[in-house]
């Protein structure tokens, strides 16, 4: 094996599995990177040992007798500062990869171990500064994301799995600003935007239902009225090699659904008017910022095509659930506007700051980035003080101290009728917050206190599920409880 030349600074790995060779080997290989590995053989020893040292990466087998990988991401999680952990496994699949990374791992290699990708790996924590994916000045990559935090991070690390499974559909969901189309161009180019191939946009929203098809399966001559002279490729077509963006799927006419749901199953079409079947060449990735469980509910959305879509499933959170991203954002936004324009803030103040962290963004990352261009463009000077952005934005939320955490209470009566779907609420007004801590609490309570398991019961991530826990005082107690 060739030596390769070492990371920046040393580590500790800790190297989880039942299979001794395995970790032999490896280790071998972090040792000629300068990194000190550690090897146990089970989950449970993983986790005892975490408790006697920390490491600064835990990678483990998925496949292992009594606890396995994703179990022990749960047990990890009850610690104090859990370490980061990446999964290995020779019974991987892209799916089980995807699952995972959506559960909180860092990654996710499969056997035999490629050591170019652990090298990649083992670089990411190794390299100063680079700590849990987050850098202390963040600035917006070639493709124009910027990576602020480890949620973020997390996503974009799904990004680029994705791109490596051109085959399997994606489906980001998101609320409007959250930066959809660009995570959607990095499942396109895994990160090398100067590699990938074409990239075709269509707004699902935009195209009226009747001219839809045409649109994304292309026509022969002939093939309707008012259809284009010679024909028309579509955008499947035109996206060969490359991938196909449809914005606001969830706006799709049924049929239309229907037919993209074909497409993706088969892997070929028809163009309109014509009997030559054309085979998928693209990637296809959809985005929605509607609720699409609630789309399926009111008959409006497939439910066949959702679970399809879902395989590839990237959530945004918003920015209101990553409080901690919003300054390190506003930096780098700052950083990127006076580089554009040769003239702009060089800094925020406080008072900036705590206007900043205390408004709720219900534009998300956009309206973030569109106050600071505006704010860059009224006004001059080197520091970005308070003033300046509460006169851009006069409906704004008062900046006031953090409040303690409130205690959780039982909700009021509150029921959801079966037969008429119509949600009864008491009278004299409810208390939606009250409401919100005794469901998670409860959740929390069903499923034995595990973060992964009450989140998947929840259908939201980790990160959210740790705002909430952390805002309600939910935040366990006994942190040496594993279990």
């Amino acid at each position: 094996m060739e030596k390769p030349s070492p990371a920046p600074a040393s580590f500790t790995v800790l190297l989880v599995d039942d299979h001794p060779e395995v970790c032999d080997t490896i280790a071998a290989f972090l040792g000629q990177l300068g990194h000190h590995s550690i090897i146990v053989a089970s989950g449970q020893a993983a986790v005892e040992q975490v408790q006697r040292q920390r490491p600064d990466l835990v990678l483990s087998d998925l496949r292992m007798p009594g606890m396995n990988g994703l179990e022990l991401l749960d047990a990890l999680e009850s610690l104090e500062r859990p370490p980061p952990l990446a999964l290995m496994t020779a019974f991987g699949d892209a799916e089980t990869a995807i699952e995972a990374l959506r559960l909180g791992v860092v990654d996710y290699l499969r056997k035999p171990i490629d050591v170019r990708e652990l090298h990649q790996l083992i670089e990411r924590f190794a390299l100063p500064a680079a700590g849990a994916f987050a850098t202390p000045r963040p600035e917006p990559s070639a493709d124009g994301l910027v990576v602020a935090g480890s949620a973020f991070a997390r996503l974009v690390a799904l990004a680029d799995r994705l791109h490596a499974a051109p085959d399997l559909p994606c489906l980001i969901e998101a609320e409007t600003g959250s930066g959809k189309e660009l995570i959607a161009r990095r499942v396109h180019h895994g990160g090398n935007p100067a590699a990938a191939g074409p990239f075709v946009a269509l707004n699902c929203a935009a195209i009226a239902g009747g001219i839809f098809e045409s649109e994304l399966f292309g026509h022969v001559v002939g093939a309707f009225t008012g259809a284009a002279a010679g024909g028309s490729p579509g955008k499947l077509a035109a996206a060969a090699g490359g991938t196909l963006f449809l914005d606001e799927v969830g706006e799709l006419p049924l049929d239309q659904q229907a037919k993209l749901l074909r497409v993706l199953e088969e892997r070929a079409w028809y163009p309109v008017g014509s009997n030559k079947l054309q085979r998928l060449k693209a990637r296809v990735v959809c985005a929605s910022n509607r609720n699409l469980i609630e789309r399926i509910g009111a008959g409006a959305f497939r439910e066949d095509l959702y679970y399809r879509l879902k395989v590839g499933h990237l959530h945004i959170p918003p920015l209101r659930d990553r409080p901690e991203e919003i300054l390190p954002l506003a930096r780098a936004f700052l950083v990127s506007i006076r580089r554009n324009r040769d003239r702009g803030f060089q800094k925020m103040s406080s008072g900036a700051e705590a206007f900043l962290t205390a408004q709720p963004w219900p534009g998300n990352v956009r309206q973030l980035h569109h106050l600071l261009e505006q704010a860059g463009m009224m006004y001059d000077g080197a520091v970005l003080d308070a003033h300046h952005l509460s006169e851009l934005m006069p409906d704004t939320r008062p900046v006031a101290a953090p409040s303690s955490p409130r205690s959780v209470t039982p909700p009021p009566a509150v029921s959801l009728p079966a037969d008429s779907g119509t949600l009864q609420l008491p009278d004299g007004g409810f208390g939606l917050d009250t409401w919100v801590a005794a469901v998670v609490a409860a959740a929390l309570a069903k499923n034995d206190g595990s973060p992964v398991r009450t989140a998947i019961y929840l259908g939201i991530t980790r990160k959210v599920l740790y705002t909430l826990r952390k805002r309600y005082g939910l935040l366990r107690r006994d942190r040496n409880n594993t279990r």
